[in-house]
């Protein structure tokens, strides 16, 4: 593979790190601050599967911004993969 596109490849591996870190702040700043008293309903290893979609409508501009850079990123991630043609195979078999 060449050099270019082993560093989309890292460079995409990157972005998707960020995007799970992103979404956990999303629901971390969310169950913390708008939604605390559902947070309070929950037991300590209790499990649920969260959906960013949960904490749309809501009042807090820190969280809306928080959204809509996931959004961004979302979409940003979507291009860089269909401009580059990178695949599930390229990404899975990448090895630093």
């Amino acid at each position: 593979m060449e050099p270019y596109k082993e560093k989309l490849i890292m460079t995409y591996r990157e972005l998707l790190k960020f995007d799970e870190q992103l979404l956990e702040r999303i629901i971390n700043v969310g169950m913390t601050g708008e939604l605390a008293e559902i947070n309070e309903t929950f037991q300590k290893n209790d499990i649920f599967q969260f959906d960013k979609e949960m904490f749309r409508g809501t009042k807090d501009q820190n969280l809306n911004l928080l959204l809509d850079l996931h959004d961004n990123l979302e979409d940003t991630m979507n291009s860089f993969v269909n401009i580059n043609n990178i695949t599930q195979e390229e990404l899975d078999d990448f090895e630093e």
